[in-house]
């Protein structure tokens, strides 16, 4: 009978919040319409689902009057629990997953070299997926492989307005001030500094690097280093299909390589973690870029999934702790690397 009772009270409980968030939306223009109108002038193919899932829930006037409130002069005001749930960010004391997630999104995909204050920090972090990098040998149809973890373990969270994000530093003390509640739990901490570090720390040679606060930001990010930033030339964005087939031996079917010659140029984005929607975004150079069917092992014909990967084909620069290295036991320089797109993470190419 309780739980009937439950049930029902958290049925209406969804129906009033639809209801008042719909007609939030129809009293005041949403930032969501902006962030798909800019995605479409912009970028030439549909946004993929997981990052539609990540736009911003506010109103235009919503947002304008918390980004007054964070931001006007002597302002004491920080983001708490109702902009937090409003604006759909990580920045209350619920994370008992991020623990599990700390270097995710950093050791594997990222290739600058931490301070040795932050790689003390990250002591005790889980043990990485021995799936996670492979060789660029294994691309071959027939072949079977054993894919990593895809699924994203990290927070929901969305991205914020552009006007708000671009106010914010990446440093921990505007962070911790802005959102004094992402670390009620001392649970969160070391995550923000270990991608903090990342994205202030100097880029390997041959990199070019960001991390953008914003949607908006990371289309420009990629649209200006694939030279497309000062024309209407339009960029197109790749990702994973789905996590079928996640940390389990998969069948390798048809093989698609975007470019690969010595002008092409490819734009990786990878999630990171902050209290809203951010990403870790770089181009390197020698990289190849492949969308792989998996087929049925049965019959080898049905597709049941289609991955995006990327192989990185000069290793020389990066540093000799990074975790490819030890999954593929050689050192920098001595072979390539390459690994596979989540669903979150997004390869940026030149329109095709």
């Amino acid at each position: 009978m309780a739980a009937a009772i439950l049930f029902l009270s958290l049925n209406l409980f969804f129906s009033s919040f639809v209801t008042i968030t719909l007609a939030s939306s129809s009293s005041s223009p949403t930032i969501a319409s902006d962030q798909l109108k800019f995605w479409s002038e912009n970028v030439n193919n549909k946004m993929p689902k997981p990052i539609l899932n990540k736009l911003s829930p506010l109103t235009q006037k919503d947002s304008d009057y918390y980004t007054n409130l964070l931001f006007s002069k002597n302002s004491k005001f920080s983001a708490d629990a109702k902009f937090c749930t409003l604006a759909k960010l990580a920045c209350t004391s619920f994370f008992d997953d991020v623990k599990q997630v700390k270097e995710t999104y950093t050791t594997e995909k990222t290739y600058a070299k931490l301070s040795a204050d932050l790689h003390r920090q990250q002591g005790g972090i889980k043990t990485e997926d021995p799936f996670s990098f492979f060789r660029i040998s294994e691309l071959k149809n027939g072949n079977l492989v054993h894919l990593p973890h895809l699924q994203e373990t990290l927070p929901a969270r969305a991205f914020l307005p552009e006007k708000m994000a671009s106010r914010i530093p990446l440093n921990y003390t505007a962070i911790s001030r802005i959102f004094p509640d992402s670390d009620v739990t001392g649970k969160t901490k070391a995550t923000i500094q270990t991608t903090l570090g990342y994205c202030n720390a100097v880029a390997i040679r041959g990199e070019t690097k960001s991390c953008p606060r914003s949607l908006e930001e990371m289309v420009g990010f990629a649209r200006v280093t694939l030279g497309g930033g000062g024309d209407k030339k339009k960029v197109v964005a790749l990702t994973s299909k789905s996590t079928v087939g996640s940390n389990s031996i998969a069948k390798i079917g048809k093989i698609k390589e975007y470019g690969g010659g010595a002008g092409q140029k490819i734009v990786a984005c990878h999630e990171a973690f902050l209290p809203f929607a951010t990403y870790y975004c770089h181009l390197l150079t020698s990289t190849r870029l492949y969308m792989v069917d998996f087929v049925d092992r049965e019959t080898g014909s049905k597709v049941v999934n289609t991955m995006l990967g990327i192989c990185h084909m000069d290793t020389s620069h990066w540093p000799k702790e990074h975790v490819a290295f030890k999954i593929l036991k050689f050192g920098p320089g001595e072979g390539e690397a390459c690994h596979w797109f989540t669903q979150l993470d997004l390869a940026w190419i030149s329109n095709v």
